[in-house]
């Protein structure tokens, strides 16, 4: 029963890891996205428009996302190198 137990919170652990990498994926594409349109903006010297202080302000909160949560995840994705490194002994 408690082997049933560890297998259920490795397979957990697991699923949650690949979610945050797909979540964290997702975030750095849309933020492509958006600095890729604000450079078309800035291109054609439309800094002032409402469109790029709200594509910015986006910007800036999508950052804050993914700085909090890459250092997590390349945190937890070293756990699991360290798991495999030992296994191999």
């Amino acid at each position: 029963m408690e082997q049933k137990d560890n297998i259920d919170k490795i397979t957990k652990f697991l699923e949650s890891l690949e979610r945050m990498r797909q979540q964290l994926k997702d975030a750095e594409d849309t933020q492509k996205c958006l600095l890729s349109r604000m450079l078309d903006l800035k291109k054609d010297m439309n800094t002032d428009t409402e469109e790029y202080q709200e594509l910015e302000q986006r910007s800036k909160a999508l950052q804050e996302q993914i700085d909090k949560y890459r250092p997590v995840y390349l945190e937890r994705l070293e756990m699991i190198k360290d798991i495999k490194k030992q296994h191999k002994k």
